[in-house]
């Protein structure tokens, strides 16, 4: 396409496919301010923070506004300064204020707008913020209806993305609220504790269910044991967090932090993503020697169990039998400290592991299996209160006997990297050759939906990959039409895999791509370059991917 220019702020900005004017502005490193938008939802122009001049001195919202070649506007101009001034307090009147004991305090969007618009004083009396109760009801997540600012991310996120909508926009005029439907608590709904509602939010109207407390009590009890473990894409969000590049290896710094944060065991979960594979691979070939229902799709998210159980209990018979890498490594840790008074902490970039921590099935002898869990934001947190260093600390290795683990568990954080391990499993082949092949297929990725044929002898396979629960439903539906068939599916809830989890580090911009917490986490774990199958001396694997729409 042939490139075009714009002219904003009298500087020329060159453009091409960009679907507005707002878009145009930032990749030319021009910010706009917006409360609303985010490049893979739908336009709403409900915030107004985003309006521009144009030639005839009028304001236009630059998220809806197209661009043109030759097109003039301007983005700090008087008419332009105090529209967004006036915007900022009307948004603040009906936003509860208390910022010295939020949690958003210091990221908030609506924060950072009113220091750099210098709204100093409220202009309006009235405060008409919402009245509506606290929502607690989640185990993953919290709902404050009173600093709602009915930007309406969050409820596009939900239904756009997720294809679930669990929340809409309820009631009018100054009682317009963000909620779910009739009078109904979030626990109520088909919420499956994903988090991305609140990695969108840009105040602190939906937060996550924060368990700090909780942690430091235990730390700070000599009768415990506390013993931790770690998801893989973990180490990913602190290297970002801590300014460290995202492909950084962390691991032995963050085993050094937990520990002086008075941690008494630490624990990779990799060991346990491994077990994951193992079982899971020999499952499916068992299902497949057996004849029975295919697709066999994987246990290891618990959004997506969550969504499978509300949404499509029909499929739950073709769900892995498997439990996740959390659960496992959580009996293993009951069993390897069965005689002594142990607390057991999962550091997961996940919201949805605190609900599956609490489902009743994850208790044994009268124990939960996993007592807490605790985000990598919250880690960080933690990390940051004790006043820890995390870039200067030296390396530990986690503790034995529970520390090795292959290349496999590793990949679990991006999407498609489940997938990967179970072909390595399925072809039994661990040459060189075969692993570069499979790791370079484009299996894993961030398209929503990826697809791919397997072969190696007589077996052929047909498998499929599908972040975030809209493209799982796409592709569920064009399986049970009979339009697609497939052999396995993988599925994770969130777009991007584990690394774009609700509990992740919170963006930069909350019109940041959904799933990605910070722009770097793209270039470091962006798709993988495809490329043909090697020429093996085994047979070897037919590895082809194909597209679904």
């Amino acid at each position: 396409m042939a490139e075009k220019k714009m002219i904003i702020d009298g500087i020329e900005c060159p453009f091409t496919n960009e679907r507005n004017v707002l878009e145009v502005a930032r990749n030319n490193g021009i910010d706009i301010p917006s409360l609303c938008y985010c490049e893979n939802l739908s336009i709403y122009g409900g915030c107004r923070l985003c309006l521009v001049e144009n030639e005839r001195g009028a304001l236009d919202a630059a998220c809806s506004m197209q661009p043109r070649n030759g097109m003039k506007v301007f983005t700090h101009t008087k008419k332009v300064l105090d529209s967004r001034h006036t915007t900022i307090q009307l948004l603040l009147s009906s936003h509860r204020a208390d910022c010295l004991t939020c949690d958003e305090s210091g990221r908030c969007k609506l924060q950072e707008y009113a220091h750099r618009y210098n709204v100093v004083e409220p202009r309006f009396d009235e405060n008409t913020y919402s009245r509506e109760r606290l929502d607690v009801s989640s185990p993953s997540i919290t709902r404050d209806p009173s600093k709602c600012i009915l930007c309406g991310l969050c409820v596009r996120m939900c239904s756009e993305v997720q294809n679930i909508g669990a929340i809409d926009f309820t009631k009018r005029g100054k009682k317009a609220v963000v909620a779910p439907g009739f009078g109904k608590m979030l626990i109520e709904t088909g919420c499956v504790g994903c988090g991305q509602c609140a990695a969108v939010c840009p105040t602190g109207a939906i937060t996550i269910n924060n368990q700090i407390p909780e942690m430091w009590k235990m730390l700070n009890d000599p009768k415990k044991r506390v013993v931790v473990q770690f998801a893989p894409s973990v180490r990913v969000g602190l290297a970002e967090e801590f300014g460290m590049p995202a492909n950084e290896a962390v691991t032995g710094k963050l085993v050094t932090a937990l520990k002086r944060l008075g941690v008494d065991v630490v624990y990779d979960t990799n060991l346990t993503a491994d077990l994951t594979i193992m079982e899971e691979s020999a499952e499916f070939l068992e299902k497949v020697k057996n004849g029975d229902k295919l697709p066999m799709f994987t246990s290891c998210c618990p959004g997506w169990i969550q969504h499978v159980e509300k949404a499509h209990p029909e499929l739950m018979p073709q769900v892995s039998t498997c439990g996740s890498p959390m659960e496992m490594f959580g009996a293993l840790i009951r069993q390897q400290f069965k005689d002594e008074d142990v607390y057991s902490v999962a550091i997961m970039p996940c919201t949805a592991k605190k609900f599956e921590a609490q489902r009743p099935e994850l208790e044994k002898d009268g124990k939960r299996l996993i007592d807490l869990v605790l985000t990598t934001d919250e880690l960080a947190r933690l990390i940051k209160a004790a006043g820890i260093d995390f870039r200067n600390l030296p390396d530990s290795e986690p503790d034995s006997p529970l520390a090795k683990y292959t290349g496999a568990g590793v990949i679990f954080g991006v999407t498609g990297g489940v997938t990967e391990a179970v072909i390595r499993r399925v072809l039994d082949d661990a040459s060189p050759e075969t692993l570069k092949t499979i790791a370079e297929c484009g299996v894993r990725g961030l398209e929503g939906i990826k697809a791919f044929e397997v072969s190696a002898g007589d077996l052929k396979l047909r498998i499929a990959v599908a972040n975030g629960l809209g493209n799982a439903d796409k592709l569920i539906e064009k399986v049970e039409s009979g339009e697609e068939y497939f052999d396995f599916i993988e599925v994770m809830a969130c777009p991007n895999g584990c690394i774009g989890g609700g509990g992740g580090l919170r963006a930069e911009d909350p019109a940041a791509e959904p799933g990605s917490r910070l722009r770097l986490r793209r270039a470091a774990q962006g798709p993988r370059p495809r490329a043909a199958a090697h020429p093996l001396s085994r047979p070897r694997p037919s590895l082809s991917p194909s597209k679904i729409a």
